[in-house]
Protein backbone atom coordinates (compact mmCIF):
# COMPACT_ATOMS: atom_id res chain seq x y z
CA UNK A 1 0.00 0.00 0.00
CA UNK A 2 1.11 3.47 -0.58
CA UNK A 3 2.05 5.41 2.36
CA UNK A 4 2.00 8.93 0.65
CA UNK A 5 -0.57 10.71 -1.53
CA UNK A 6 1.37 13.71 -2.87
CA UNK A 7 -0.56 16.66 -1.51
CA UNK A 8 -0.71 18.86 -4.68
CA UNK A 9 -2.32 15.81 -6.79
CA UNK A 10 -5.37 15.89 -4.44
CA UNK A 11 -5.38 19.87 -4.61
CA UNK A 12 -4.76 19.73 -8.09
CA UNK A 13 -8.22 17.17 -8.43
CA UNK A 14 -10.16 19.12 -5.99
CA UNK A 15 -9.70 22.20 -8.20
CA UNK A 16 -11.79 20.81 -10.65
CA UNK A 17 -15.10 21.83 -11.10
CA UNK A 18 -17.11 20.26 -8.19
CA UNK A 19 -20.30 22.53 -6.39
CA UNK A 20 -19.83 20.24 -3.24
CA UNK A 21 -16.43 21.25 -3.14
CA UNK A 22 -15.95 24.95 -4.03
CA UNK A 23 -19.17 25.64 -1.38
CA UNK A 24 -16.76 24.39 1.19
CA UNK A 25 -15.34 28.18 0.58
CA UNK A 26 -16.95 29.51 4.02
CA UNK A 27 -16.73 32.60 5.60
CA UNK A 28 -15.52 36.37 5.10
CA UNK A 29 -12.70 35.81 7.77
CA UNK A 30 -15.41 37.59 10.70
CA UNK A 31 -15.42 35.78 14.24
CA UNK A 32 -17.93 35.23 15.14
CA UNK A 33 -19.02 38.27 18.20
CA UNK A 34 -20.14 35.41 20.52
CA UNK A 35 -17.18 33.18 20.28
CA UNK A 36 -14.73 36.23 20.36
CA UNK A 37 -16.54 36.86 23.69
CA UNK A 38 -16.07 33.49 24.86
CA UNK A 39 -12.48 33.19 24.30
CA UNK A 40 -11.94 36.32 26.16
CA UNK A 41 -14.05 34.79 29.08
CA UNK A 42 -11.97 31.81 28.97
CA UNK A 43 -8.79 34.19 29.71
CA UNK A 44 -7.62 31.90 26.40
CA UNK A 45 -4.23 32.46 25.34
CA UNK A 46 -1.74 31.42 22.60
CA UNK A 47 1.07 28.96 23.59
CA UNK A 48 4.25 28.57 21.54
CA UNK A 49 5.41 24.76 20.68
CA UNK A 50 8.69 25.19 23.47
CA UNK A 51 5.86 26.41 26.02
CA UNK A 52 3.69 23.31 25.53
CA UNK A 53 6.49 21.21 26.14
CA UNK A 54 7.43 22.49 29.52
CA UNK A 55 3.76 22.64 30.75
CA UNK A 56 2.88 19.58 33.02
CA UNK A 57 1.58 17.08 31.11
CA UNK A 58 -1.39 17.11 33.45
CA UNK A 59 -2.70 20.83 32.50
CA UNK A 60 -2.97 19.59 28.98
CA UNK A 61 -4.78 16.20 30.06
CA UNK A 62 -7.05 17.59 32.71
CA UNK A 63 -8.83 20.69 31.00
CA UNK A 64 -10.91 22.85 33.30
CA UNK A 65 -14.37 21.99 31.43
CA UNK A 66 -17.26 22.96 34.11
CA UNK A 67 -19.13 19.47 35.22
CA UNK A 68 -22.53 19.86 34.51
CA UNK A 69 -24.87 17.57 36.24
CA UNK A 70 -27.70 15.26 35.09
CA UNK A 71 -29.69 12.16 36.10
CA UNK A 72 -26.99 9.31 37.31
CA UNK A 73 -29.44 7.05 36.57
CA UNK A 74 -29.73 7.84 32.54
CA UNK A 75 -25.65 6.66 32.60
CA UNK A 76 -23.70 3.05 33.17
CA UNK A 77 -19.98 2.84 33.91
CA UNK A 78 -18.46 -0.69 32.07
CA UNK A 79 -15.65 -1.64 31.50
CA UNK A 80 -15.31 -3.95 27.96
CA UNK A 81 -12.74 -6.34 26.35
CA UNK A 82 -9.93 -8.43 27.90
CA UNK A 83 -8.09 -4.66 28.28
CA UNK A 84 -11.08 -3.55 30.34
CA UNK A 85 -11.96 -0.14 28.36
CA UNK A 86 -13.77 2.31 30.13
CA UNK A 87 -16.88 2.80 28.19
CA UNK A 88 -20.01 5.11 29.28
CA UNK A 89 -23.57 4.59 28.33
CA UNK A 90 -26.35 7.18 27.95
CA UNK A 91 -30.03 6.01 28.04
CA UNK A 92 -31.83 8.99 28.81
CA UNK A 93 -34.37 8.01 27.03
CA UNK A 94 -34.94 4.33 28.95
CA UNK A 95 -35.96 2.66 25.95
CA UNK A 96 -34.87 -0.74 23.74
CA UNK A 97 -33.90 -0.74 20.08
CA UNK A 98 -32.22 2.63 19.66
CA UNK A 99 -29.76 3.72 17.17
CA UNK A 100 -26.08 3.42 18.67
CA UNK A 101 -23.88 6.00 18.60
CA UNK A 102 -20.18 4.96 19.84
CA UNK A 103 -18.37 8.56 20.52
CA UNK A 104 -14.78 9.31 20.35
CA UNK A 105 -13.96 12.42 22.40
CA UNK A 106 -11.57 14.78 21.99
CA UNK A 107 -8.59 16.14 23.65
CA UNK A 108 -5.56 15.62 21.23
CA UNK A 109 -4.72 12.08 22.10
CA UNK A 110 -3.79 13.10 25.48
CA UNK A 111 -6.66 14.08 27.69
CA UNK A 112 -9.02 11.33 28.56
CA UNK A 113 -12.79 11.27 28.92
CA UNK A 114 -13.10 14.61 31.59
CA UNK A 115 -16.25 14.19 33.71
CA UNK A 116 -16.94 17.52 31.93
CA UNK A 117 -17.79 16.28 28.85
CA UNK A 118 -20.44 13.62 30.06
CA UNK A 119 -22.98 16.13 29.68
CA UNK A 120 -22.79 16.85 26.41
CA UNK A 121 -23.13 12.98 25.69
CA UNK A 122 -25.82 12.79 27.84
CA UNK A 123 -27.93 15.95 25.57
CA UNK A 124 -26.55 14.00 22.22
CA UNK A 125 -28.48 10.83 23.51
CA UNK A 126 -31.48 13.12 23.77
CA UNK A 127 -31.41 14.96 20.88
CA UNK A 128 -30.59 12.18 18.58
CA UNK A 129 -32.83 9.56 20.26
CA UNK A 130 -30.08 7.15 20.88
CA UNK A 131 -27.92 5.33 23.30
CA UNK A 132 -24.41 6.64 23.04
CA UNK A 133 -21.65 4.31 24.13
CA UNK A 134 -18.40 6.80 24.84
CA UNK A 135 -15.47 5.43 25.28
CA UNK A 136 -12.61 6.05 27.25
CA UNK A 137 -9.63 5.42 25.30
CA UNK A 138 -5.92 4.85 26.17
CA UNK A 139 -4.32 8.63 25.57
CA UNK A 140 -0.55 9.82 25.26
CA UNK A 141 2.14 10.42 26.31
CA UNK A 142 2.11 7.21 28.22
CA UNK A 143 0.19 5.18 25.96
CA UNK A 144 1.29 6.03 22.21
CA UNK A 145 -0.15 4.81 18.59
CA UNK A 146 -1.59 2.51 18.62
CA UNK A 147 -3.21 2.44 22.05
CA UNK A 148 -5.75 4.61 21.05
CA UNK A 149 -6.36 2.75 17.86
CA UNK A 150 -6.57 -0.84 19.35
CA UNK A 151 -8.84 0.22 22.41
CA UNK A 152 -11.01 2.62 19.76
CA UNK A 153 -11.61 -0.62 17.15
CA UNK A 154 -11.65 -3.11 19.93
CA UNK A 155 -14.70 -1.30 21.38
CA UNK A 156 -16.95 -0.43 18.20
CA UNK A 157 -16.30 -4.55 17.50
CA UNK A 158 -17.38 -5.53 21.10
CA UNK A 159 -20.43 -3.08 20.90
CA UNK A 160 -21.25 -4.37 17.91
CA UNK A 161 -21.44 -7.55 19.20
CA UNK A 162 -22.54 -6.62 22.60
CA UNK A 163 -24.60 -3.57 22.28
CA UNK A 164 -28.42 -4.89 22.03
CA UNK A 165 -27.69 -6.31 25.65
CA UNK A 166 -27.75 -2.58 26.69
CA UNK A 167 -30.71 -1.64 24.72
CA UNK A 168 -29.04 -0.72 21.69
CA UNK A 169 -29.66 -1.89 18.20
CA UNK A 170 -27.20 -3.20 16.56
CA UNK A 171 -28.17 -2.81 13.13
CA UNK A 172 -27.93 0.75 13.41
CA UNK A 173 -24.72 1.92 14.92
CA UNK A 174 -23.04 5.27 14.20
CA UNK A 175 -19.73 6.55 14.82
CA UNK A 176 -19.23 9.79 16.19
CA UNK A 177 -16.10 11.71 17.13
CA UNK A 178 -14.96 15.27 17.43
CA UNK A 179 -11.24 15.99 17.10
CA UNK A 180 -8.81 13.16 17.78
CA UNK A 181 -11.85 11.78 18.07
CA UNK A 182 -12.97 12.21 14.35
CA UNK A 183 -9.39 10.66 13.38
CA UNK A 184 -10.31 7.40 15.23
CA UNK A 185 -13.63 7.41 13.73
CA UNK A 186 -12.05 7.86 10.19
CA UNK A 187 -9.53 5.01 11.15
CA UNK A 188 -11.50 2.54 12.40
CA UNK A 189 -14.01 2.56 9.23
CA UNK A 190 -11.29 2.22 7.37
CA UNK A 191 -10.07 -0.98 9.51
CA UNK A 192 -13.29 -2.05 9.18
CA UNK A 193 -13.81 -1.92 5.81
CA UNK A 194 -10.68 -4.07 5.33
CA UNK A 195 -11.99 -6.76 7.82
CA UNK A 196 -15.48 -7.09 5.62
CA UNK A 197 -17.65 -5.60 8.74
CA UNK A 198 -17.88 -1.85 7.81
CA UNK A 199 -21.41 -2.36 6.85
CA UNK A 200 -21.83 -2.66 10.41
CA UNK A 201 -21.18 1.09 10.47
CA UNK A 202 -24.09 2.77 8.73
CA UNK A 203 -22.99 6.64 9.62
CA UNK A 204 -19.81 8.07 10.21
CA UNK A 205 -19.65 11.74 11.75
CA UNK A 206 -16.48 13.52 12.21
CA UNK A 207 -16.61 16.76 13.33
CA UNK A 208 -13.16 18.96 13.04
CA UNK A 209 -11.34 15.93 11.69
CA UNK A 210 -7.69 15.96 11.94
CA UNK A 211 -6.91 13.94 8.64
CA UNK A 212 -3.40 14.55 7.82
CA UNK A 213 -1.19 15.01 10.48
CA UNK A 214 2.48 15.24 8.49
CA UNK A 215 4.00 18.44 9.60
CA UNK A 216 4.39 19.15 5.54
CA UNK A 217 0.58 19.55 5.28
CA UNK A 218 0.75 21.69 8.34
CA UNK A 219 2.77 23.76 6.82
CA UNK A 220 1.10 23.75 3.65
CA UNK A 221 -2.66 23.79 4.11
CA UNK A 222 -3.75 27.38 3.76
CA UNK A 223 -6.37 26.81 6.86
CA UNK A 224 -3.35 26.19 8.93
CA UNK A 225 -1.65 29.47 8.18
CA UNK A 226 -4.24 31.63 8.32
CA UNK A 227 -5.69 30.27 11.93
CA UNK A 228 -2.31 29.49 13.08
CA UNK A 229 -2.76 31.14 16.54
CA UNK A 230 -5.86 33.33 18.18
CA UNK A 231 -8.09 30.62 18.04
CA UNK A 232 -8.21 27.96 20.66
CA UNK A 233 -6.83 25.48 18.77
CA UNK A 234 -3.15 26.24 17.11
CA UNK A 235 -0.98 24.91 14.96
CA UNK A 236 1.45 24.88 17.54
CA UNK A 237 -0.63 22.24 20.03
CA UNK A 238 -1.54 20.36 16.66
CA UNK A 239 2.20 20.17 16.18
CA UNK A 240 2.53 19.18 19.93
CA UNK A 241 -0.83 16.24 19.94
CA UNK A 242 0.89 14.56 17.05
CA UNK A 243 4.88 14.99 18.92
CA UNK A 244 2.97 12.84 21.77
CA UNK A 245 0.88 10.84 20.26
CA UNK A 246 2.68 9.06 16.86
CA UNK A 247 6.12 10.62 16.73
CA UNK A 248 7.69 9.27 13.25
CA UNK A 249 4.91 7.71 12.37
CA UNK A 250 2.82 10.76 10.33
CA UNK A 251 3.49 8.79 7.13
CA UNK A 252 1.30 6.06 8.62
CA UNK A 253 -2.41 5.89 7.34
CA UNK A 254 -4.08 4.81 10.52
CA UNK A 255 -2.46 7.67 11.90
CA UNK A 256 -3.04 10.27 8.61
CA UNK A 257 -6.20 8.83 7.19
CA UNK A 258 -6.14 10.61 4.30
CA UNK A 259 -3.52 8.59 3.32
CA UNK A 260 -5.11 5.70 2.49
CA UNK A 261 -5.32 4.37 -0.98
CA UNK A 262 -8.44 3.64 -1.41
CA UNK A 263 -11.97 5.08 0.04
CA UNK A 264 -14.94 3.42 -1.36
CA UNK A 265 -17.01 1.03 0.23
CA UNK A 266 -16.83 3.28 3.10
CA UNK A 267 -20.00 4.41 5.55
CA UNK A 268 -22.09 7.53 4.44
CA UNK A 269 -20.21 10.22 6.08
CA UNK A 270 -21.28 13.88 7.92
CA UNK A 271 -18.33 15.96 8.10
CA UNK A 272 -18.38 19.38 10.01
CA UNK A 273 -15.54 22.06 9.81
CA UNK A 274 -15.16 25.74 11.00
CA UNK A 275 -13.88 28.74 9.55
CA UNK A 276 -10.89 29.58 12.38
CA UNK A 277 -10.01 26.11 12.63
CA UNK A 278 -6.50 24.93 11.62
CA UNK A 279 -7.93 21.55 10.52
CA UNK A 280 -10.66 23.22 8.32
CA UNK A 281 -8.87 22.26 5.23
CA UNK A 282 -8.26 18.52 6.49
CA UNK A 283 -11.88 17.83 6.84
CA UNK A 284 -12.62 19.72 3.58
CA UNK A 285 -9.97 17.75 1.37
CA UNK A 286 -11.04 14.39 3.25
CA UNK A 287 -14.95 15.06 2.31
CA UNK A 288 -13.52 15.73 -1.13
CA UNK A 289 -11.65 12.33 -1.21
CA UNK A 290 -14.74 10.32 0.23
CA UNK A 291 -17.14 12.03 -2.51
CA UNK A 292 -14.52 10.72 -5.12
CA UNK A 293 -14.52 7.43 -4.04
CA UNK A 294 -18.66 7.28 -4.11
CA UNK A 295 -18.95 7.87 -0.52
CA UNK A 296 -22.31 9.70 0.19
CA UNK A 297 -21.10 12.80 2.53
CA UNK A 298 -23.26 15.34 3.95
CA UNK A 299 -20.47 18.30 5.17
CA UNK A 300 -20.93 21.96 6.43
CA UNK A 301 -18.31 24.62 6.81
CA UNK A 302 -19.12 27.40 9.49
CA UNK A 303 -18.49 30.42 9.12
CA UNK A 304 -17.27 32.83 12.41
CA UNK A 305 -16.66 29.07 14.52
CA UNK A 306 -13.73 28.08 15.73
CA UNK A 307 -12.32 24.27 16.56
CA UNK A 308 -15.54 21.78 16.70
CA UNK A 309 -17.68 24.67 17.46
CA UNK A 310 -16.18 24.94 21.00
CA UNK A 311 -17.90 27.85 22.70
CA UNK A 312 -20.86 27.98 20.86
CA UNK A 313 -24.13 28.04 23.03
CA UNK A 314 -26.29 24.93 22.56
CA UNK A 315 -28.91 27.72 21.12
CA UNK A 316 -26.58 28.87 18.92
CA UNK A 317 -27.97 28.54 15.42
CA UNK A 318 -24.83 26.93 14.10
CA UNK A 319 -25.41 24.21 16.80
CA UNK A 320 -28.78 23.39 15.67
CA UNK A 321 -27.63 24.01 11.66
CA UNK A 322 -25.23 20.93 12.96
CA UNK A 323 -27.83 18.68 14.55
CA UNK A 324 -30.02 18.97 11.57
CA UNK A 325 -27.76 17.91 9.30
CA UNK A 326 -26.38 14.87 11.71
CA UNK A 327 -30.40 14.40 11.98
CA UNK A 328 -31.10 14.53 8.63
CA UNK A 329 -28.09 11.78 7.50
CA UNK A 330 -29.28 9.32 10.57
CA UNK A 331 -32.70 9.57 8.79
CA UNK A 332 -31.26 8.11 5.62
CA UNK A 333 -28.73 5.80 7.25
CA UNK A 334 -30.56 4.24 10.20
CA UNK A 335 -33.84 5.78 9.98
CA UNK A 336 -36.21 7.33 13.55
CA UNK A 337 -38.01 4.54 14.40
CA UNK A 338 -36.95 3.73 17.20
CA UNK A 339 -38.53 0.27 17.37
CA UNK A 340 -37.06 -0.43 13.82
CA UNK A 341 -34.57 -3.67 13.93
Amino acid sequence: MKKNICYTILATLLSLNSPDVSAQDCGNRQLDTRIASFLKIIGYKDLSIEQLRQLPIEQLKYPAVPVIPYPTADVSRIKITTDSIPVLVFNPLHKENLPIIIHYHGGGFISPLVPGLEYSLWQDAKTYGAIVFAVDYRVAPEHKFPAAVNDSYQAFRWIAEHGAELGGDTNRIILLGNSAGANLVAVITQKAKKEGIARKIKLQVLNGLPADLRPKNMETSLSYQQNAVGYFQTKALCYFAVEMYAPGQYDNPEVSPALADDLKGLPPAVIINAEFDPLRDDGILYAAKLKMAGVKVWDKCFPGQIHCLIGAPAADPSIKELETLVKTAMAETVGNDHQKK
